[in-house]
């Protein structure tokens, strides 16, 4: 698999493990840190809501950003909580921690296959890693009951239903466990999203590679990230999703790099693009659209509020 091919497992101890563990990692939220606070021990980002009651901009450590108790490790039938996940999503961020200050400030070769398959694995997997995908789980397991209870069952509540149709192919459908499916709580939607992360990322990372690739480039300290830094767009469809044709992804590796993956194939491929200064505003929109919560920058969030603001009414977007 694509997850496990890119890195080297190698043994942790508990003591290296966090009960709260961070859907944007430490090492990459420390590049979007105040310039006087980017390169100590304690480095600070200003975080502004999109929730009026969260109140004004606050000030607060990577630390404090993005993080939920166990959200990669689900407890398991037996009480034990499972690791393995948390385990080999450190290793990717160990990789990437060690690449990132090349990527961040100088310019990498983007046609290069080990640092292709390393940005396309930990793009993957800050996509589907965020919070949002776990309550997506929720939503489809709770969608997927009201269906099936609704058609015929036997007489124990089981669905009568042999198989489905997928894509236009019929497929069996098993309900041996279907009332421990149907019962399903937190905990196995936990464990669900956890599968689905593993079995999701090398799908989405392999979809990467065969974009083309650039970097949007500014000489200062400009693009944003924020609580979900994977922007997918599109110009022509409200709904899609990464494997859709035409999807533009965009993703904001620092406050000067600013990766841009594509299906404009007919363009030269893994190229610097140096960003004219008034379309700051325009890519720091897209950005702060998509974020769930929050947006996050070393800058003051007035100067970046007043380059958005700017495009208000104009329909101005990256």
């Amino acid at each position: 698999m694509f997850f496990y091919s890119v890195v080297r497992r190698r043994n942790l101890s508990h003591h290296s493990r966090s009960k709260h563990q961070h859907w944007v990692p430490q090492f990459y939220l420390r590049y979007f840190a105040t310039p006087e606070s980017r390169d100590s021990k304690t480095p600070q980002v200003w975080i502004f809501s999109k929730n009026h009651d969260d109140g004004d901009e606050q000030l607060t450590s990577v630390r404090n950003v993005c993080g939920k108790r166990y959200l990669y490790s689900p407890q398991q039938p037996d009480g034990g909580r499972d690791w393995s996940l948390d385990d080999r999503l450190t290793e990717v961020e160990g990789l990437l921690a060690r690449v990132w200050p090349s990527l961040a400030t100088d310019f990498v070769d983007l046609s290069d296959e080990h640092i292709r398959k390393a940005l396309a694995l930990f793009v993957s997997i800050t996509h589907m890693r965020h919070p949002d995908a776990r309550e997506s789980v929720e939503r489809i397991h709770a969608s997927l009951v009201d269906f099936f209870e609704s058609g015929p069952k036997d007489a124990d509540g089981t669905p009568m239903i042999e198989s489905v149709e997928v894509r236009g192919e019929s497929r069996p459908f098993d309900t041996s466990n279907w009332q421990e499916y149907k019962s399903q709580g937190k905990d196995g939607h936990d464990r669900e999203f956890a599968r689905m992360i593993q079995s999701e990322v090398g799908s989405m990372a392999k979809r990467l590679l065969e974009k083309r690739w650039s970097i949007l480039l500014s000489d200062r300290d400009t693009f944003v990230s924020s609580d979900k830094p994977v922007v997918l767009s599109h110009a022509n469809r409200e709904r899609y999703g990464y494997g859709t044709k035409g999807v533009m992804i965009f993703f904001p590796i620092s406050p000067s790099r600013l990766l841009v993956m594509d299906d404009l194939h007919d363009e030269p491929a893994n190229q610097y693009y140096g960003l004219v200064p008034t379309n700051a505003g325009a890519v720091n929109m897209t950005i702060w659209r998509n974020a769930t919560r929050f947006l996050i920058t070393g800058r003051p969030v007035p100067e970046v509020l007043l380059e958005i603001n700017s495009l208000a009414g104009t329909g101005g977007d990256a």
